[in-house]
């Protein structure tokens, strides 16, 4: 077992706002901004520290459930038109696993609950409602300072209906303090919220960190039917394949949560197009790319975890050089590296995906010795994995059908508690390779 590992959660969650907040240059430091706005009006108000804290954690996270562009960009008009009840729903079926995130996930599935109609909601979630409503009326092409004037008018209108009152007096009051909304708008803001949490950290335990690992890996595969239950195909098989390998107990483990974390950069990467049935344009493609590069940044605060998190950024590293996003050679792409890649490539042949179905096995045998020809994939790797094709890819089978059933579960979920209509078990995207026939 490899030892625990004390990690500033607020370092990440920053992290992985920057990375959602880059999908669309509308809600640029959206989840920021509003984490800030709450964290101030709460302090105003006099709450404990660690409701400070929970309020910071939950605004940077507060859409995560909204898996597309357009469902963004719905949120971001003050008077809402839209349906919010199922990204709520959905980013707090995504967080409360996590013991952790409990309290957030909480405040996060009631956060545009309205205060006249939400008395059994929590106080945390009315004030990041107020919060994200403010933040929504500021127009980021005027001045900030002479704006105060309409938006507090405004927010003062809703009092007592939207929002609640002691929390506008809150606001109002802080609203006077030109510093407030300088922050609000300053470059510098990331660096304002994590000296206000600056003590805070969280040391996470061997199983806290790989449930940590596997809920951001639910956050990207879920965003996507087709990809739903990859990355715990990819951690399964890396982790088994370090095993053969010769590493370490302590050593696969974490193998397992660079499994988990290696496409965490597609958090920047539209939904639309991770989700497109139909050939990428070079211009997408381009984008796709940029998932590995992003996978580094998010990962990058964690101190001590730079051995997974290399691991998990390379796995589109090339020994020929010609891989991305560093164009690395050789000598430089560690083992764990190519041991995710090659697990990388063996559970994406074996899944259905829009634009074809899984390969059969004899394909995926063909294909992995192909790519040690071309100097693609580390060739004793490939050997490991093909010298024990069938266990592994048992493996492969069981760890995505657990994850099937917790994808279903969450859909379900979702589903229920927002009245959606249910979709039919055809739509979902596992198909094991073991029944097909060809």
């Amino acid at each position: 077992m490899f030892t625990p590992h004390s990690i500033n959660l607020l370092d990440f969650v920053v992290s992985i706002a920057s990375a959602v907040d880059h999908i669309d240059t509308r809600i640029a430091n959206h989840h920021k901004r509003v984490a800030y706005i709450a964290n101030q009006i709460a302090r105003e108000m006099g709450a404990s520290q660690k409701t400070q804290y929970d309020l910071v954690i939950a605004g940077l996270l507060h859409d995560i459930g909204a898996l597309s562009i357009h469902e963004r960009a719905q949120l971001l008009t003050f008077d809402e038109s839209a349906d919010t009840r199922e990204h709520c729903e959905a980013g707090y079926q995504l967080l409360n696993k996590f013991r952790y995130f409990s309290g957030v996930s909480t405040i996060i599935r009631h956060h545009h609950t309205e205060y006249a109609g939400g008395h059994d909601v929590p106080m945390e979630s009315t004030l990041l409602f107020l919060a994200d409503r403010i933040d929504v009326l500021i127009d980021k092409d005027q001045p900030i300072l002479e704006q105060v004037d309409r938006i507090v008018a405004t927010i003062a209108r809703n009092a007592g209906s939207l929002f609640d009152p002691d929390q506008v007096d809150a606001f109002t009051e802080l609203a006077w303090r030109e510093s407030f909304w300088l922050d609000v708008v300053s470059p510098t803001l990331e660096k304002v919220l994590v000296a206000n949490c600056r003590n805070y950290s969280v040391e996470l335990e061997n199983d806290d960190l790989l449930d940590f690992a596997e809920l951001l890996a639910h956050i990207i595969d879920f965003r996507c039917r087709f990809t739903a239950t990859h990355s715990s195909g990819v951690a399964t098989v890396a982790s088994v394949l370090a095993n053969l390998m010769g590493f370490s107990e302590a050593e696969c483990q974490k193998v397992k949560v660079a499994g988990y974390l290696h496409d965490i950069g597609k958090l920047a990467i539209p939904a639309d197009i991770l989700e497109k049935n139909s050939t990428l344009t070079s211009s997408e493609f381009r984008i796709i790319k940029s998932h590995a590069y992003y996978t580094y940044r998010i990962l990058e605060p964690l101190q001590g975890m730079e051995e997974i998190r290399n691991w998990a950024a390379m796995h589109h590293e090339r020994l020929d050089g010609n891989g991305y996003p560093g164009r690395c050679i050789a000598p430089t792409i560690p083992l764990g590296a190519r041991i995710i890649a090659a697990a990388d490539v063996f559970t994406a042949l074996l899944e259905t995906r829009p634009y074809r179905f899984a390969l059969h096995k004899t394909a995926v045998r063909e294909k992995l010795v192909e790519l040690t020809q071309r100097n693609v994939l580390d060739r004793k790797v490939v050997d490991t994995l093909l010298a024990n094709f069938d266990s592994i890819d048992a493996y492969r089978t069981q760890a995505q059908e657990e994850a099937l059933q917790e994808y279903l579960q969450f859909r379900d979920s979702v589903e229920r508690a927002t009245d959606a209509q249910p979709r039919d078990i055809a739509t979902y995207p596992f198909v094991p390779a073991t029944g097909l026939s060809w």
